[in-house]
């Protein structure tokens, strides 16, 4: 396996007044851009709603998205219609998507920000129409493991809720796809190549392009969330 990893923890988080036209301060932390992968993402983020705050409603012009809720709970506003959200839900974003949160809860709503270039927008992502695509919200805790493509036109392909017990592993691969890992309970580590990760709530680990990595369990086993993209042909790198 090679060293090929982007590390990234919790600490240091910005500010963001009124994020998108919306209401009170957000907090946001940038885990993964475009330009640590070589696949078409415009970043994967972790953003923060205290209650009562808001993310005012955008359109999706030219990126599809995942979100998917760790904590707390609120209302997610989807092409002018309200859907309840809390932890576990995932929302489906495609092109030509109006949508904005609110947090109704009495905690603070985390959840994870998935933005990637849309089709015709990315080189190797083809244009296969907007006929399928549709926005959604799904239980990923109930699901465990989504088809991006049964949501989305561009180049996301899973988004999924894995459990690894003690001593338990899985590996990651990016050969056709990179990915990003989100740990969100328990401790574990990754390991690529001579580098070991600890794991526990809030670090994440992207896997560019011919990266690889075994995630294994700790003491009292790990959780973490993962979302694939898939890696146009001509992606750079060495072998």
């Amino acid at each position: 396996m090679t060293d090929r990893l982007v590390i990234t923890t919790l600490d240091e988080p910005s500010e963001v007044h009124e994020m998108h036209g919306g209401e009170l301060v957000a907090r946001w932390k940038c885990l993964v851009r475009r330009n640590n992968m070589f696949g078409p993402w415009e970043a994967v983020e972790r953003s923060s709603l205290p209650p009562g705050a808001a993310s005012g409603v955008h359109l999706h012009s030219r990126t599809e998205q995942f979100d998917y809720v760790v904590s707390g709970q609120g209302v997610m506003t989807i092409n002018g219609t309200d859907h309840p959200v809390a932890a576990g839900d995932l929302i489906t974003t495609c092109l030509g998507t109006r949508h904005g949160i609110r947090n109704t809860g009495t905690e603070d709503l985390i959840w994870l920000v998935i933005e990637v270039s849309g089709p015709r927008m990315a080189e190797g992502v083809p244009d296969s129409g907007t006929e399928d695509v549709r926005a959604e919200v799904i239980d990923l805790r109930e699901a465990r493991d989504v088809d991006a493509l049964d949501y989305l036109a561009g180049p996301l392909r899973r988004a999924r809720l894995v459990r690894l017990d003690s001593g338990r592993t899985e590996s990651l691969v990016a050969d056709d796809q990179e990915h990003v890992l989100f740990t969100l309970s328990g401790t574990g580590t990754a390991t690529a190549g001579a580098t070991t990760v600890p794991l526990r709530h809030g670090v994440s680990v992207g896997l560019p392009h011919r990266g690889a990595a075994s995630i294994e369990g700790g003491p009292g086993g790990v959780e973490f969330f993962v979302v694939s993209l898939a890696v146009p042909a001509s992606a750079g790198g060495a072998a």
